[in-house]
């Protein structure tokens, strides 16, 4: 059961999102002090009670968006179902939950073409790194999957997503089979 977030929690939680969504919308430079904090609906000084600065809350929300949807994403995956299959399901439901909230890819790519991506210092992107290479590991122990370097695996998961979203984003609509042939190519890539 989920405990209820104290007042101070929660804005914290609502200054993230007014960051988040304004990047995404609206691009880094957009995302001002008193820009975030209209959003938010609280003074500009309440972000300072809360965040060291604004490229902290920046950071910070960056980092909270890649635990929900890359972490989250994976959370109920069965561990012990073959790694091709469970490279599979988790590459769908990473791509799902982007698609579900297109303004956390946004604000995800977006933030990492920005300066702030080098000072967050990659601690969003080992998290990630981590399931890949528990998932990489696996594979390599099973016999299934190449004996790549992460990095280089990473970008091939990623590369298809960042493809599928950024088209859905001018209009266009994938088809339950087009993404069953996404994921197989992601697989081809890893597969021995």
């Amino acid at each position: 059961m989920a405990h209820p977030l104290t007042a101070g929690q929660a804005t914290r939680a609502k200054l993230m999102q007014a960051a988040s969504l304004i990047v995404a919308r609206d691009g880094m430079e957009a995302a001002t002090t008193a820009a975030i904090a209209g959003e938010a609906g609280v003074a500009e000084g309440t972000l300072y009670r809360h965040f060291e600065s604004k490229d902290d809350l920046l950071i910070a929300a960056y980092r909270q968006m890649k635990q929900e949807v890359f972490l989250d994403a994976g959370t109920g995956l069965d561990t012990s179902m073959a790694p091709p299959e469970r490279l599979k399901r988790t590459w769908r439901a990473i791509y799902l939950a982007y698609r579900a909230n297109k303004d956390a890819f946004a604000f995800g790519q977006r933030f990492s073409e920005s300066a702030l991506a080098e000072r967050e210092g990659g601690e969003a992107g080992r998290a990630v790194g981590r399931m890949v290479s528990d998932l990489r590991k696996a594979g390599i122990a099973s016999g299934d999957f190449k004996n790549l370097p992460p990095d280089l695996l990473g970008s091939l998961f990623m590369a298809p997503i960042t493809y599928l979203l950024k088209a859905e984003m001018k209009g266009r609509k994938w088809t339950d089979a087009e993404l069953d042939a996404a994921a197989d190519s992601v697989l081809a890539g890893w597969l021995r």
